[in-house]
């Protein structure tokens, strides 16, 4: 007895202090996300995120199969695989089916999520992931910085490509999640007050409303995990601010850029279109066969399936709404799946007392109501966090270390 127990706290000792190989090449990938896309045409062929996953992703199996020589994996997060397993699987019925960037994204999603939910991951590990998020925020503020707009424009970052504001802005949004978690550490309250403030003016330039409604979702879930007077003042303060950006965007008051933040604007332009798209895809859906209804048209059919042009584009639009696309895409099924795989995640969360795991998920669902957030870079990493950062706030035991 006494030897198993020495054992189990050599092994508890090991997956403290240890950094795997894997664990660099995700630390790399995350302090790159808010500016993958920017970083497209850095190389000749795929881009330095695609060629980043696909390291992760080799280093990670390598382990699992020739150094652990065991999966981690959690009864709890089946749900979660089953999500990913029937959209993967749904390719085999649309009948449209390109192994293009769309397939492509979500394989890559796919195949981390696996690898980070299969494996232990180190306090060690942990400090590092949250290393690369402030080295994060320091690259945006950078490519910001090289990038400013000309009064009355939008904030376009471009390093060797252009970025679309809404990616840049949304991926730094769920990063916010990490730096109002660490505001309880006073040693740090400074910084990440900073960190918190840069993303909010950032967001404010690109005028991705998309990027403020994940912003806020995430404050507000923040804010209702406070205890005391405090969450009320904080609340109050919230409030105030968001009421001084909307009067200034309906009056005109401050750059043109903050008109986008507009009600009547985003009345009048149908949310820059996704009204009628939503539309046309719902209608899709409701004259669907039932064979159609229940399993969908397959994982990337939505334009072919719903052929939605907008006035002044030259081809079908994609939802714009994660959610809508698994209805059409995954049909009744595939939207079951995709709830209880967020159900199963923030469960998981909640039962590690893992607030930051529960923040970066409301902000990547927030972000999945205006975008097409089942194929970003944040979807595997709002899982990633969901699942592997209730060791920084609770004890380790040798059957609870992941």
């Amino acid at each position: 007895m006494q030897e198993q127990a020495l054992q189990k706290t050599e092994l508890v000792n090991i997956f403290k202090t240890q950094i795997r190989p894997s664990s660099w090449i995700f630390a790399f990938y995350i302090m790159l996300m808010p500016v993958s896309t920017a970083l497209a045409d850095l190389f000749i062929g795929p881009s330095i995120m695609t060629i980043c996953a696909g390291l992760y992703i080799i280093v990670s199996l390598f382990e699992i199969v020739f150094i652990y020589k065991r999966l981690e994996a959690d009864h709890n997060l089946l749900p979660v695989y089953a999500y990913f397993l029937f959209t993967m699987l749904s390719c085999l019925w649309n009948a449209y089916f390109d192994a293009d960037w769309y397939f492509g994204q979500f394989a890559v999603t796919t195949a981390i999520v696996f690898c980070i939910t299969v494996t232990r991951t180190s306090e060690k590990e942990i400090k590092l992931f949250k290393i690369a998020m402030y080295l994060s925020i320091l690259i945006a503020v950078i490519s910001t910085l090289m990038n400013l707009p000309k009064p009355g424009k939008r904030l376009m970052i471009w390093i060797t490509s252009y970025m679309d504001p809404n990616d840049f802005a949304c991926g730094l949004a769920i990063v916010v999640s990490l730096f109002l978690v660490e505001l309880t550490n006073k040693k740090r309250i400074i910084l990440n007050l900073i960190c918190i403030a840069c993303v909010g003016v950032i967001i404010l330039m690109s005028g991705s409303r998309g990027g403020l409604l994940t912003l806020g979702c995430i404050v507000i879930v923040w804010l209702f995990n406070l205890k005391g007077s405090v969450r009320l003042k904080l609340l109050l303060a919230l409030f105030a601010v968001a009421a001084i950006i909307l009067f200034c965007a309906e009056n005109g008051i401050g750059p043109k850029v903050l008109a986008r933040f507009s009600i009547s604007r985003l009345i009048a332009d149908g949310g820059a279109g996704r009204k009628q798209i939503w539309e046309a895809g719902i209608a899709k859906f409701l004259s669907s066969d039932p064979l159609h209804v229940i399993f969908g048209y397959g994982h990337g059919s939505y334009t072919s399936a719903v052929r939605y042009v907008a006035i002044g584009h030259g081809a079908p639009y994609i939802a714009h709404n994660m959610f809508i696309n698994a209805l059409l895409e995954g049909g009744l099924l595939g939207l079951g799946l995709m709830v209880t795989c967020f159900a199963a995640l923030y469960r998981y969360a909640a039962k590690n007392k893992n607030l930051f795991g529960i923040l970066a998920l409301t902000g990547f669902i927030a972000e999945g109501l205006t975008l097409d957030a089942q194929v970003y870079r944040t979807f595997a990493f709002a899982v990633a966090m969901a699942v592997i950062w209730h060791m920084h706030n609770k004890e380790n035991k040798p059957d609870e270390i992941r």
